[in-house]
């Protein structure tokens, strides 16, 4: 999208380059499904399927018993942070820059794609973390990170120095949300049976994403223009939604994961 946005001007790429990006995303399409047919099913599940022992309604088994429902709402609640931190850095601060700070797009864009590479990067360090010290530390730290970081990230923000911001933007969104980002999957695939494992991680990750993701860069926007144009109101939630996620994942209890 970068490149695209480089070689057309605002107008072709508001009219068809932006489609470029995405009909070239097929080619990552392709390969996702030639990974996922060359990987096994694991051991877990191979048991499960030989046994004829998986369920029918999966579903139904996340609300099942106390421990169940527990874990499913623990689990909503944890992924709070990630999902608003994610869209924040990753959408709202594009168009908080380009717009509050009246910096151009494309370095902007730019910042953001080196801030997703060293994310990247870092994503294999918090899965050897979360080999280490378990996948609940991990992301706990991560959102406890997150939450301290915010109101120093925006203060940055403040100066309009583009240096800075990017500075900011490699900090929070490369390095802190890759710390709780890459122990997320096990964590929460770890709060249900084999049998419901795919279809708790696939709820827990999906139906959160309405109130933690989708709805984030809309509230932030209302916030900052309630609060006359300054930051600090949509600080105080994005770290409200790190406090709560803290709780949660600090009381999900150890002798409840399946491990």
């Amino acid at each position: 999208m970068l490149t695209c946005r480089s070689l057309w001007g605002s107008a072709q790429f508001l009219s068809y380059g932006w489609r470029i990006g995405f009909l070239l995303s097929l080619v990552l399409v392709a390969v996702g499904i030639l990974v996922r047919l060359r990987v096994d099913e694991t051991p877990a599940f191979q048991e499960l399927r030989d046994l004829e022992a998986s369920s029918t309604v999966p579903v139904r088994d996340i609300f099942r018993g106390a421990r169940a429902r527990r874990n499913t709402f623990l689990g909503l609640l944890a992924r709070w942070a990630e999902g608003s931190a994610f869209n924040t850095w990753g959408v709202f601060a594009i168009s908080y820059a380009t717009g509050a700070l009246g910096f151009h797009k494309v370095p902007v864009l730019i910042v953001v794609t080196i801030a997703a590479l060293v994310m990247a990067v870092l994503l294999p360090v918090s899965g050897v973390l979360t080999d280490r010290y378990g996948a609940r530390r991990v992301y706990l730290a991560g959102v406890v990170c997150y939450g301290l970081a915010t109101f120093p990230v925006f203060v940055l923000f403040g100066t309009k120095s583009l240096v800075l911001f990017g500075l900011a933007m490699v900090i929070v969104f490369g390095v802190v949300h890759a710390l709780f980002y890459g122990a997320q999957g096990t964590l929460f695939s770890s709060l249900y049976p084999t049998k419901s494992r795919y279809t708790g991680l696939s709820f827990v990750y999906q139906f959160s994403g309405i109130y933690a993701s989708g709805v984030t860069p809309m509230i932030l926007t209302a916030l900052i223009a309630a609060a006359g144009g300054t930051p600090w109101l949509a600080c105080a939630y994005l770290v409200a939604t790190a406090v709560i996620s803290v709780i949660a994942t600090a009381l999900i209890r150890e002798r409840d994961l399946y491990l």
